[in-house]
């Protein structure tokens, strides 16, 4: 029974000391609320237009048409990084290439490289995420993916 009366001290003791935790020194002034940033500095931190949108690659902006059937097609972008969900499976192993950039298009090459040699290799699909360095972000343009396989 003991037990259960240390248990309880010690909640007691813990909701005490959480409760009391913010010396007075720490509220902002003005009853607790940080001020809200006026409606143009708001504005001020929002991309333009042609900046880079860092976030997931809209469906309409991705054209997957040369990967095959099944295979991932996400992409983010960060800056100039595009990060490719790429597959591979057993002894391969994805990697990707820029093939193309123009204003318009940004052309990506998943490719999966196997080894060329008989070995033994698990029966098992992975979808890694491969990087590629652009020149300039995405932005607007349209992101096209295609997929070779190649023997080492």
């Amino acid at each position: 029974m003991r037990w259960k009366e240390t248990i309880a001290g010690a909640a007691l003791g813990i909701g005490v000391l959480a409760a009391c935790g913010q010396a007075p020194g720490d509220a902002p002034a003005g009853g607790g609320h940080e001020p809200s940033e006026s409606a143009s500095e708001a504005l001020k931190k929002q991309p333009a237009d042609h900046e880079a949108q860092d976030g997931p690659v809209p469906a309409d902006q991705l054209n997957g048409r040369g990967l095959p059937e099944g295979f991932p097609r996400e992409a983010t972008a960060k800056g100039r990084t595009l990060t490719i969900t790429a597959q591979e499976g057993g002894c391969g192993k994805a990697s990707a290439e820029v093939t193309e950039q123009d204003a318009d298009t940004v052309s990506v090459l998943l490719v999966e490289t196997e080894t060329a040699g008989k070995m033994m290799c698990t029966m098992d699909i992975r979808y890694p995420p491969v990087d590629v360095r652009l020149d300039a972000p995405l932005g607007e343009r349209t992101l096209v993916l295609e997929h070779t396989t190649r023997k080492e």
